[in-house]
C-alpha cells in the first residue's frame, strides 16, 4: 500500500463468523466505528489497519482473551515487516497493552496517557500511544470528542 501515512496498530483480532469482519479494527466494532470517526475526519490522509496479534486468542471456554507477553513476541516480527513494507510516517498505537509492548521493543518508555498525546520518533517513523479507542467508546464517552480532536490534530501535526 504505497503512500500511507498513517498505521493503526491494535492489540488483536477480534471473534468474527467472516473473514470481512475479522479485518482489522472492522467497522462492526466499537474500535473500528470510533477509528472510522477519526478517519473521516483526516479525509487527505491514507490509512492502514493492523493488529500486533494476528489471531484471536481465545480462552479455554472460548471466550477471547488478551493475548500473552510470548503470543506478542511471536507476532512482532509480523508487525516489523508490515511497518518496513506499508512505510508509515504516523503509528498509532491503540491502548496500553500496544503502546507498552511495542515502546518497549523499541527500547522506549511509555508516558501515562492524557489527551496531550506524546510522539516518540524512532527510525525516521513517529509512534504515538494513544488511548484505546473501544476504552473511550464504552467507558468515556463524554470525552470522545476531546479524544477525536487530539487524535486528528497529533495525525494533521506529524503527517503535514
Amino acid at each position: 500500500m504505497k503512500n500511507t501515512n498513517v498505521m493503526w496498530v491494535g492489540l488483536s483480532a477480534t471473534r468474527a463468523t467472516n473473514a470481512e469482519d475479522n479485518a482489522p479494527l472492522h467497522i462492526n466494532t466499537n474500535t473500528g466505528r470510533l477509528v472510522a470517526e477519526i478517519e473521516t475526519q483526516c479525509h487527505h490522509i491514507n490509512f492502514y489497519k493492523t493488529n500486533l496479534v494476528k489471531f484471536s486468542p481465545l480462552d479455554s471456554k472460548g471466550k477471547l482473551r488478551y493475548p500473552t507477553l510470548e503470543e506478542c513476541r511471536l507476532c512482532y516480527p509480523k508487525l516489523q515487516i508490515e511497518l518496513q513494507s506499508i512505510n508509515p510516517r504516523v503509528v498509532l498505537l491503540l491502548g496500553n497493552k500496544t503502546a507498552t509492548f511495542v515502546l518497549r521493543q523499541l527500547g522506549l518508555q511509555i508516558p501515562k496517557l492524557s489527551y496531550k498525546y506524546k510522539e516518540f520518533e524512532y527510525e525516521k517513523r513517529w509512534y504515538v500511544p494513544i488511548h484505546h479507542p473501544s476504552y473511550i467508546s464504552v467507558y468515556k464517552q463524554k470525552d470522545k470528542d476531546r479524544y477525536i480532536q487530539a487524535v486528528k490534530a497529533i495525525i494533521e501535526r506529524l503527517v503535514s
